[in-house]
């Protein structure tokens, strides 16, 4: 009696069908890796323009009160501090926000005033892809107020904005 020798492994047939199974498993997936993927960098994209967005209003907000003269495009909106403070305009350069500082330094010595030249202007890029800022002075019955306009645009069209209103100097 002869012995039948032992099966090791897969045979050719047993072979494609686990791949056929496997291609047909695999292929949803990958679609759905695929749109997860895409997902994920939208809500990234959108995550990063808000902080950017919430930089610029906060940066503005922090430095509006101390500014001796603010401006946006429009032109002079508040006047909130003294001549040796800084005049800061706000304006879109192509789509980036940019903060530009006028600085005059004027010092007291004694009873001398002295001014000196004015230094030449800080220009800084606060935002980019903005598409729309504003500046605005609303009436307020206590306090001078600043309200702060701002909408950015990633490169993908999604849009977002914020507002932000904010006391200037003391109570008239």
């Amino acid at each position: 009696m002869r012995c039948k020798a032992v099966q090791r492994g897969m045979t050719l047939v047993e072979l494609l069908l686990g791949l056929a199974i496997t291609a047909v498993l695999m292929v949803p997936l990958g679609a759905m890796f695929q749109n997860a993927s895409s997902g994920a960098a939208a809500v990234q994209n959108a995550l990063g323009l808000n902080g950017e967005l919430r930089f610029a209003i906060d940066r503005i907000a922090r430095r509006a009160p101390t500014a001796s003269i603010l401006s946006d495009a429009s032109g002079v909106v508040l006047q909130p501090g003294v001549a040796p403070a800084p005049a800061l305009t706000y304006a879109i350069s192509g789509t980036d926000l940019v903060e530009t500082e006028n600085a005059t330094t004027t010092s007291l010595l004694g009873a001398i005033v002295t001014t000196l030249l004015p230094s030449p202007p800080r220009v800084s890029v606060i935002a980019s892809n903005a598409i729309a800022f504003k500046l605005s002075a609303p009436a307020s019955a206590s306090q001078p107020l600043l309200k702060i306009d701002l909408t950015l645009r990633a490169p993908d069209g999604t849009t977002v904005s914020a507002s932000r209103t904010i006391r200037i100097g003391s109570p008239s």
